[in-house]
């Protein structure tokens, strides 16, 4: 009797195989997007496989579609950034009229703060006070995508210029 259960115990375990291990190849559209997207060195355009799933996502949100879900991936919808960081020291602002400014995360100007500059014109004795005031460099690829991962938040960048 002892045999048997150790031939059928056996016999059994033979029956039982593990799984191939998944390719990337098999995964869904959207975490087909997130593997590539969270690529940085080498970043997705120099990943032969990514290179397709970009272009095919590039194209959709192009076309007015929404970021593909991956249900094992923590990413955000997408967001748009036009412009790049001020420089360390300035704050970015945002133009109004009579060249005032206003804190803005999204503004299109770099302030100097810590330069104030009184500007007083015509007879009324009006004043303002202003800063000095360079336009923030635009993004060459202004939308993002907040990807999630045991190593924090990568913020993903791209364009959909040309598709």
């Amino acid at each position: 009797m002892k045999r048997c259960s150790v031939l059928l115990a056996g016999l059994s375990l033979g029956l039982v195989q593990p799984a191939p291990p998944a390719a990337a190849q098999d995964a869904s559209f959207g975490c087909k997007v997130l593997l590539c997207a969270a690529a940085s060195n080498p970043g997705w355009s120099s990943i032969p496989y990514c290179v397709p799933v970009m272009q095919e996502l590039f194209r959709r949100l192009a076309r007015g579609g929404g970021w593909p879900t991956c249900s094992e991936g923590h990413a955000s919808g997408p967001g748009y950034e036009p412009y790049e960081a001020c420089p360390v020291g300035l704050t970015p602002v945002a133009g109004l009229p009579g060249g005032e400014t206003s804190p803005s995360a999204s503004g299109e100007l770099c302030a100097d703060l810590s330069k104030p500059e009184r500007v007083c014109s015509g007879s009324d004795g009006g004043c303002t006070t202003t800063y000095p005031t360079p336009p923030r460099q635009r993004r060459s690829e202004p939308y993002y995508v907040d990807i999630s991962s045991a190593n924090g938040v990568q913020r993903f960048y791209f364009s959909l210029q040309g598709y």
